[in-house]
């Protein structure tokens, strides 16, 4: 997002009819929605070009009779599955961090095992090398 737009979303007044028409364009192309819905998302969010494309990728309807009810009413059953959702998916984000950490300690472990053998190799060299020098005296 550029300066002028951030600052337009920040300060939530109305941007001219061209950058009006510039952020339209960009989410037309980003979703399917309409030019009216776009308007209408657009004016919901202070004309926030993120948080529009960022609220119809998480699947959030932004017709006006769900910009009019904020709150949907859930049942004890989606409440519950809900929480199954969050836990499951902190429990993966957590799994694969810990796999990526895991991958990166190994390789750091490799690189500094073969350090080691590389300077070993390279002492023995040296000291065969002196070892050459001292039997030719």
């Amino acid at each position: 997002m550029t300066e002028q737009q951030s600052s337009v979303s920040s300060n939530s007044q109305v941007p001219s009819p061209a950058m009006l028409d510039t952020m339209t364009r960009v989410i037309m192309s980003q979703t399917d929605m309409t030019e009216e819905q776009v308007k209408a998302a657009l004016e919901h969010t202070n004309y926030d070009l993120k948080r529009v494309i960022r609220e119809y990728m998480r699947g959030g309807d932004l017709s006006s009779a769900a910009l009019a009810s904020t709150s949907a009413a859930t049942s004890t059953n989606q409440m519950r599955f809900a929480e199954i959702r969050n836990f499951m998916d902190k429990s993966a984000e957590e799994y694969y961090r810990r796999q990526e950490m895991t991958k990166i300690y190994n390789q750091v472990l490799e690189r500094k095992k073969a350090e080691a053998a590389a300077a070993a190799q390279a002492a023995s060299a040296q000291a065969a090398s002196a070892s050459a020098a001292a039997s030719k005296l």
